[in-house]
């Protein structure tokens, strides 16, 4: 009887080296035809994460519409407001109040107590911005007057002149703390 030896002809080696480049070859068409859908969800996913957040510059008033050492006036922040994936367009996203000090100078205050983040007002008869929250109140300058818990006074945000027209960089600020740190 006759052994039966495997077969080790060079004719087998062409064979596997074949079946090895087709299936490498599948692999890499297939690893190029995934790769672009995956790095796209990528970029959906972490999208959001990558935009700038605030401050939102909006322009508000004009300087004759403010009346020197007057009361300030509120105005309401209306903006697009966009919250991760979701935009929301012309959203009232805060207030703010503006005070002519001179000709060329506007003060802007966050409408937000500093200690809990409750809207303020200003009051004509105690030429102060009060708080309903602790039935305290702020001068006019924004600084504590009493006998609010607050750790600051009034927040202010940058204002810009252009021409005769007024631009606020609006931006919320966090409450309950010492310093005055944005909220991103």
């Amino acid at each position: 009887m006759s052994e039966s030896v495997p077969s080790s002809s060079p004719l087998d080696a062409p064979i596997e080296r074949r079946e090895f480049l087709k299936s490498a070859a599948c692999v890499a068409l297939g690893g190029c035809c995934l790769a672009a859908p995956i790095v796209a969800g990528i970029g959906v996913i972490t999208g959001p994460l990558r935009l700038e957040g605030p401050p939102v510059e909006v322009k508000l008033a004009t300087l004759d519409t403010l009346q020197i050492r007057g009361a300030p006036k509120l105005f309401q922040i209306i903006a697009d407001r966009r919250d991760a994936w979701t935009q929301f367009p012309k959203q009232a996203i805060g207030a703010v109040f503006l005070l002519r000090k001179s000709e060329t100078e506007v003060v802007a205050f966050h409408a937000a107590c500093p200690h809990l983040g409750c809207s303020v007002e200003f009051r004509d008869e105690i030429a102060a911005f009060y708080c309903p929250c602790h039935d305290s109140h702020f001068s006019r300058n924004g600084e504590v007057e009493g006998p609010s818990p607050s750790l600051r006074g009034l927040d202010t945000l940058e204002v810009e002149l252009r021409g005769s027209e007024v631009w606020v960089k609006f931006q919320n600020f966090k409450a309950g703390i010492r310093e005055k740190v944005a909220v991103v």
